[in-house]
């Protein structure tokens, strides 16, 4: 049901002159997800791999090669080194793909919920093979570096980084145990705690994506808490725009772009909110399930909501560009407030206006309030207002993003992190 390391293959692209062999320190990522696989939890470890190997660490990743998702996410990969890892029988058939018919979805979903600790764990496990066997021929790493989800990539790099004798750092970009987004079999949930708390517990450097899940962390595991560290995601570089946003006063354009979950991510407040507008308000969704635009089309016929299907990742930051707002679904409960996604700073990255179903309180609508990028309600009457008040003023793109909320910036905290680290090591 697995992969063997002679399926792994190293990427031509990473081997740029950019990155000196005789590099000082070593940094070895593991990530299932990875370009070209167009999926959002590509970016950070591209964006990892990126800032190290700029700042003069050799960096080696080993990827996994999604077959979920298109490989339309495309990215230079010049200046470190990427081997891939196939996808086995049960990744692939436990992987939601909507061409599929229903037989065949009920045996993604059983699968799906009866793999533990994730459906990814024999891409992990052949990942940690190609890690161990990457060890004999380069030098040993001094900082081996997962993120998830999926959680089964941290086991995988706490085992070579005790191999390595290296920093075992476990980057998380969502909470894993109890996380109501995990499809997984109830009388899974006790050992799903056990588990998290073992390979927490193993790690040199615990990082999360928002302080609300840092402080998720440190209230589990308070033996944990000098070892959790917020790094969020951040804000991209991008190519100035080829012609300046345009608004048309005629109307409303709204976008969505990424998945909804089911009905986890309900956009209806703000679709209600924009039926009050009494203009013409066209929202386009991309990667979103068909089937549920479907439905919100036929809820709310008096706009124009339309079902782009997936695009490559290109394609989706030029609609995210030429919207006159962003719609962003974090979602209400207690645990949600906690969500600060890639999607907010990808959003951020465009300069438009950014509307999100959201607590105000939430760790999202916080920086999205400080740094005003938009709206965080969920009060219809309060979208509303907004929405009328963009439609009457306009509103121009932002030159550049708060430097905070950059990516090398957050990275950059990181960075200090890791070489503080292993400064202490060398003076023990």
């Amino acid at each position: 049901m697995g992969t063997d390391t002679s399926d792994s293959h190293s990427s031509g692209s990473g081997l740029g002159p950019a990155l000196p062999r005789d590099a000082s320190r070593h940094l070895m990522i593991f990530s299932y997800w990875f370009p070209p696989a167009n999926a959002v939890g590509s970016s950070r470890p591209l964006a990892m791999a990126r800032h190290f190997a700029a700042r003069g660490w050799r960096v080696t990743v080993v990827a996994g090669a999604a077959q979920a998702v298109p490989p339309s996410f495309e990215a230079d990969l010049t200046g470190f080194d990427v081997h891939y890892v196939p996808d086995g029988w049960l990744t692939r058939r436990s992987s939601f793909k909507a061409e599929r018919g229903v037989a065949a979805q009920r045996l993604t979903t059983t699968l799906r919920l009866l793999a533990w600790p994730d459906n990814i764990r024999p891409v992990a496990r052949a990942m940690r093979r190609r890690g161990l066997a990457l060890l004999s021929g380069l030098p040993p790493p001094d900082v081996v570096l997962s993120t998830a989800l999926p959680f089964s990539v941290h086991g995988a790099a706490r085992d070579v980084a005790r191999a390595a004798g290296a920093l075992f750092v476990a980057d998380n970009r969502d909470i894993w145990a109890g996380n109501p987004y995990k499809w997984t079999a109830p009388f899974y949930t006790s050992l799903d705690r056990l588990h998290e708390a073992a390979t927490l517990s193993a790690a040199d450097l615990v990082v999360s994506v928002s302080e609300g899940m840092s402080a998720h962390y440190r209230t589990r595991y308070p033996d944990l808490s000098d070892r959790v560290v917020t790094v969020m995601n951040g804000v991209d570089a991008r190519p100035a725009a080829a012609t300046p946003f345009r608004r048309d006063p005629a109307g409303l354009r709204l976008a969505y772009t990424g998945i909804l979950y089911g009905e986890r991510r309900d956009t209806r407040p703000l679709l209600r909110a924009a039926q009050r507008l009494g203009l013409p308000v066209s929202i386009d969704f991309y990667g979103s399930e068909p089937e549920i635009v479907r439905q919100l089309a036929a809820e709310f016929p008096s706009l124009a909501i339309t079902d782009r299907g997936r695009v490559p990742r290109d394609a989706a930051l030029r609609a995210q560009a030429e919207a006159d707002a962003l719609i962003l679904v974090v979602g209400t409960d207690p645990w949600e407030d906690t969500l600060l996604p890639g999607k907010l700073f990808e959003y951020a990255g465009s300069g438009r206006p950014i509307v999100a179903l959201a607590n105000s309180e939430s760790d999202s609508g916080r920086v999205i309030t400080r740094y005003g990028l938009g709206i965080a309600s969920i009060d219809e009457e309060e979208i509303a207002n907004f929405l009328a008040r963009l439609t009457a003023e306009g509103c121009e793109s932002r030159a550049a993003a708060p430097r905070d909320l950059t990516r090398g910036h957050q990275l950059g905290l990181l960075e200090a992190r890791l070489v503080h680290m292993l400064a202490l090591r060398t003076t023990a």
